[in-house]
């Protein structure tokens, strides 16, 4: 009985305190940030733990578009599922060829994610962009993005991640979205 004592206080405790811990997942997302390398946006695997990013891993383009498609193994995508293809993003991810699979790297809502931010590519992306002032975006196009991040993430360069990072990139392929993004409506 005497050795059961500190037993049964350690259950008691345990109980009557519990604590509810929840499990890292990891995800594809972005930051509309330049990168240190000249990049005009960020591609990453988030760690997020409660919808808050703990933890991120910078990626290149390839890797990322490999990896979202499913034909190179990723912590983000255990499934190997085509993410592109789940969330209707038209040319991106795998493709047919006469060589077999492959992946089709001109994936245009990845690289024009900088177009959210400026209004032209300052000599390191070809074209004009769609955000209303030169180096970022006015509040009404602020106020649109923030519809695609978690409510606590308030500033505009993000994190973007998961679901909603793949819905803003279906929803750049849509002429009326990027019109409306652009110039109101």
């Amino acid at each position: 009985m005497r050795n059961r004592l500190p037993l049964l206080l350690l259950v008691s405790v345990l109980c009557w305190c519990p604590e509810v811990r929840s499990q890292s997942r990891h995800v594809f997302g972005f930051s509309l940030n330049p990168t240190a390398q000249g990049g005009l946006y960020a591609l990453f695997i988030y760690t997020v733990v409660d919808g808050q990013v703990v933890g991120s891993t910078p990626m290149r383009l390839h890797p990322f578009i490999l990896q979202a498609s499913g034909l190179e193994e990723s912590r983000a995508n255990l499934e190997a599922l085509d993410l592109f293809a789940e969330f209707e993003i038209k040319d991106c991810g795998p493709m047919a060829s006469t060589q077999g699979l492959m992946a089709n790297f001109d994936c245009s809502p990845l690289l024009d994610l900088w177009k959210l931010r400026y209004q032209d590519g300052m000599g390191i992306q070809p074209g004009l962009g769609w955000a209303a002032e030169l180096y970022c975006f006015s509040e009404r196009q602020q106020i649109i993005l923030q519809h695609y991040r978690e409510a606590h993430y308030t500033h505009w360069h993000g994190p973007y991640f998961g679901t909603d990072a793949f819905r803003l990139l279906r929803d750049m392929q849509d002429p009326a979205w990027v019109d409306s993004y652009r110039h109101g409506g």
